[in-house]
């Protein structure tokens, strides 16, 4: 694999400064987003209220499994609602033990555009496609100065060089997993329809269908079905508490189909506080059930446990603009040491 050492020949820079290193898109997509934004001034709906951003996992292990994401509270408005996310993920995991070996190190790129309408006073539909990406990344330099600054000490960092991609997965039995460098795919449809109950409680199910062209290890490559409930409640004028409850299924499938879970549940519970002028903070913790069972390696078969923090910039014209990170907090892996995120709300 260390023969993948130039960057991507589709990848761009968005913007060098340091709040959004790491960004990065294809030429191609970067300019039908631009162009996306220009035109939802005049024919999309501005945000009403105030509600989360919304967080699905990236790491390859999780997303090829779980279409599960959590869906912030839709208030009603007029028109088309439109949102442009994206995230930048470094990810390092190592484990070598007798019941089998984990080694991913890369760095993932995730866009997702949604866009959802109102039909009548409690419905609403909604629909989303992403661009996705794995790269040997540039990062590792920087997380490694990072860590001994700190004291934080990440094992699978000091065992491999820097900026090299690598999948490997082996386990007891001859199962033996090595998907190659993908560099950009598409991922898959997610179509979907959500009811407001109250101005505090809603529901959403939607299903994901795969028409994503990664390869196997990268791409769900079934059906998935899902649904959640999200409540909301403000309180003391200037904060806003929005949780949810979701469960998904997934058929089995691919090589590891005889460890894989085929049903989920996903909790998140998380605050978004105004600070002052435009600028309020946000903070969300999400977990996600085990998405497989018996692999041996407790980094394959342990559930997900994720922050996901930042800020919003809400001016009185315009998108509702966000930055912020994730990171997983467990299980020990696989898992993404850090994800730098920039997204834009209509």
């Amino acid at each position: 694999m260390r023969g993948i050492a130039k960057p991507p020949r589709v990848v761009l820079f968005i913007s060098r400064t340091p709040a959004i290193m790491g960004l990065l898109l294809s030429r191609r997509v970067a300019r039908a987003l631009l162009s996306l934004c220009g035109l939802a001034a005049g024919w999309v709906s501005t945000l009403p209220a105030q509600s989360l951003p919304p967080y699905s996992p990236m790491n390859p292990l999780a997303y090829s499994r779980s279409g599960l994401e959590t869906m912030p509270y839709r208030d009603p408005a007029a028109g088309w609602r439109l949102s442009i996310i994206t995230d930048y993920a470094n990810l390092i995991e190592l484990a070598d033990i007798p019941a089998g070996r984990l080694l991913i190190d890369a760095e993932l790129l995730r866009t997702e555009l949604t866009v959802s309408r109102d039909v009548g006073t409690r419905t609403f539909l909604f629909g989303g496609l992403g661009l996705n990406g794995a790269y040997d990344g540039f990062l590792d330099g920087f997380l490694n100065w990072y860590h001994d600054f700190t004291g934080l000490q990440v094992a699978g960092r000091e065992q491999r060089p820097k900026n090299q991609y690598l999948y490997d997965l082996e386990l007891a039995g001859g199962l033996h997993v090595t998907p190659p460098n993908p560099g950009e795919w598409l991922g898959d449809i997610r179509l979907g329809a959500g009811y407001r109950f109250t101005r505090h409680w809603q529901m959403a199910a939607w299903t994901t269908i795969p028409t994503g062209d990664g390869p196997a290890g990268f791409r769900r490559g079934v059906l998935t079905a899902n649904a959640i409930a999200t409540i909301r409640a403000h309180f003391a004028r200037r904060f806003t508490y929005e949780g949810s409850l979701g469960f998904g299924w997934s058929a089995r499938h691919g090589a590891l189909e005889n460890l894989e879970r085929t049903t989920f549940a996903q909790v998140s519970s998380g605050v978004r506080a105004r600070i002052v002028g435009p600028l309020h903070l946000y903070s969300n913790i999400v977990y996600h059930s085990p998405y497989y069972r018996n692999a041996g390696i407790q980094a394959v078969d342990r559930r997900e446990l994720t922050i996901d923090s930042g800020g919003i910039f809400k001016f009185r014209r315009g998108p509702e603009w966000i930055v912020g990170l994730t990171e997983d907090l467990e299980p020990s892996g696989p898992a993404i040491d850090v994800a730098f995120r920039i997204g834009a709300r209509w």
